[in-house]
């Protein structure tokens, strides 16, 4: 209501001083600097700056409300995680308990409102190519519209898989329109397809700017379409051109490389290893030497364009802080405040691993596999301070290890003491800042899942060979046993994402388009979500805001909401 209380009182001001100006002309905005709509996407740089509002608002998607919504999308209160603080503050708060999920819970419409405001951003850039006064190239115009359809593209996977059937717009609204109906699923799939169909063969193989699509990210979502569409020969063939070179040169990182390849120890003692390379600061782009780093939101500290809430920061609610445990604050254990370090950091355990993800997945994985070694998964943890033997328990010296006899009450182990999954956090902060000095880009798209998604496709088809050679591929790089042909099935694969790609994937989606959100929340959630799921949480509500706005047709909502 601002700006309309703004111009109403300029307008009383006028009349108050006798102004003579009629209405018409009073209101006549006249720019100065001649920008109209007609002329405001000319140039290559413009156009580029328009797409730039795309990747800002990929940001979002990390970083967005200091608190643990901001990974829900990664699987938190899914399978693999779940949020501990409300579990105490609020047990009946929507994704805690699923009962309360609603047309008004804020998850969805802030799902949806990210996505569409992607879509309107790229579909700006996709109308602008034809305007007769644009001074771009043949080419330059093929690669914006490659961009830009890969943008529309992403968000449409990201709306259709979540809400199940989503209005298609094929270019920018103009004008007021309230009769939105929803396109089915296999209209928006198509629609998607045939957007990836052509950024697949338009957009750059490499790209010297950290954080723009290229070639292999089109192919790399086509596959994952195609899976959807069953058309398994086809996701085969849009992985393997990732895979074999032809979208560019992609492999699995099996050395030492980047910031840190030189320091063999970590600084509380643990031995560094190419997996641990991969999550460090300043090594997760393509541009840095990574090459199994296909897509990237980009979140570096002190660069323009890096953060969002604290720009100079970096991102607000950074990964460690959210994820890693209060194992500083556990006075019970005669730590404080003042016991924060780098080997620590000042986590705020908003997120805990679910008891699958930490401890059942590993199952069969052996001691070999580096990533769930103690420097990849911290799982020890120290005494502070000399503790006095009470209340049945031993006495215990200051640095030795808390014994999980040790952990007796609920908040032990579900804020104080769990595992930390070191690829979110650093064990060298930044200027020894525990909170912010750590930010780095985050995966969107990485190569090991491009193989899981091969493996998929092929397990669809009944080739477990096939499937398993794709997910062995990984463990070998994981120094992980191999997995058999005979134990390839979804749930293998699945498991395999989580060790490889827990808090990266969008795990949310993962299950949806699988139509397993009910299956694994009751089999792997935690105890308030396994009693309140239901199968119609396998899609999210239509935000009932976007319901009453469309008075001109009918939004129909989603069974069950």
């Amino acid at each position: 209501m601002k700006p309309r209380i703004h111009v109403i009182a300029t307008l009383l001001l006028a009349t108050t001083l006798g102004g003579c100006k009629k209405d018409a002309e009073f209101l006549n905005e006249v720019r100065k600097d001649g920008l109209t709509v007609d002329n405001a996407l000319i140039t290559k740089s413009q156009f580029d700056l328009a797409l730039n509002a795309c990747y800002r608002q990929l940001q979002y998607f990390y970083n967005s409300t200091d608190g643990w919504t901001d990974f829900w999308h990664l699987g938190v209160n899914f399978d693999v995680a779940a949020t501990t603080t409300v579990y105490i503050a609020d047990p009946n708060a929507p994704w805690v308990n699923y009962s309360k999920i609603n047309s008004q819970d804020p998850q969805s419409a802030k799902w949806w409102n990210w996505n569409y405001a992607i879509v309107k951003y790229a579909n700006t850039v996709i109308a602008g190519v034809d305007n007769p006064l644009a001074t771009i190239t043949p080419d330059e115009k093929n690669a914006l519209l490659a961009e830009g359809r890969f943008l529309r593209a992403w968000a449409y996977r990201n709306l259709n898989i979540a809400f199940g059937g989503v209005p298609i717009l094929k270019g920018p609204v103009v004008e007021p329109k309230v009769d939105f109906v929803r396109n089915t699923p296999a209209e928006c799939y198509d629609f998607i397809r045939q957007d990836l169909e052509f950024a697949r063969t338009n957009l750059p193989i490499s790209t010297a700017t950290p954080g723009k699509v290229v070639r292999a990210a089109a192919d790399h979502l086509l596959a994952e379409i195609l899976i959807i569409l069953k058309d398994y020969d086809g996701a085969i063939a849009a992985a393997t051109r990732v895979i074999n070179g032809t979208d560019g040169a992609y492999n699995l990182m099996n050395t030492r490389f980047g910031a840190r390849r030189t320091e063999t120890m970590t600084t509380r003692g643990t031995p560094t290893d190419y997996y641990w390379d991969l999550h460090e600061i300043n090594n997760t782009d393509y541009q840095m030497g990574n090459r199994e780093a296909i897509w990237v939101a980009q979140f570096e500290r002190n660069v323009p364009g890096g953060g969002i809430a604290y720009p100079t920061l970096g991102n607000w609610m950074v990964q460690g802080r959210a994820y890693w445990c209060r194992h500083w604050l556990f006075a019970k254990a005669g730590l404080n405040v003042a016991g924060a370090s780098d080997s620590v950091g000042r986590g705020a355990s908003f997120i805990r691993g679910t008891d699958y993800s930490n401890w059942t997945v590993w199952a069969n994985s052996g001691i070999t596999d580096i990533r769930n070694n103690e420097t990849n998964i911290r799982r020890k943890f120290y005494f502070g301070t000399n503790i006095a033997a009470a209340g049945g328990q031993p006495a215990y010296a200051k640095g030795t290890l808390i014994p999980k006899s040790f952990l007796t009450a609920y908040e032990d182990t579900m804020w104080y003491i769990y595992p930390n999954w070191t690829k979110f956090g650093t064990d060298k902060h930044a200027g020894g800042d525990f909170i912010y000095g750590y930010t780095k880009d985050q995966y969107v798209m990485r190569l090991p899942e491009t193989y899981l998604l091969r493996a998929e496709a092929y397990l669809a088809k009944g080739d477990k060979v096939s499937a398993a050679a794709d997910v062995n591929v990984i463990r070998t790089r994981a120094q992980a046993p191999l997995a058999t042909a005979a134990e390839m099935s979804l749930d293998y694969i699945l498991d395999e994402r989580v060790r490889e790609l827990y808090g990266e994937e969008y795990r949310m989606l993962t299950l949806m388009r699988l139509g397993l959100v009910f299956d694994r929340v009751k089999k792997y959630g935690e105890v308030n979500q396994r009693a309140s799921v239901q199968t119609f949480n396998n899609l999210l509500p239509i935000p009932q805001g976007e319901i009453d706005k469309n008075i001109g047709a009918k939004l129909a909502q989603n069974p069950g909401y």
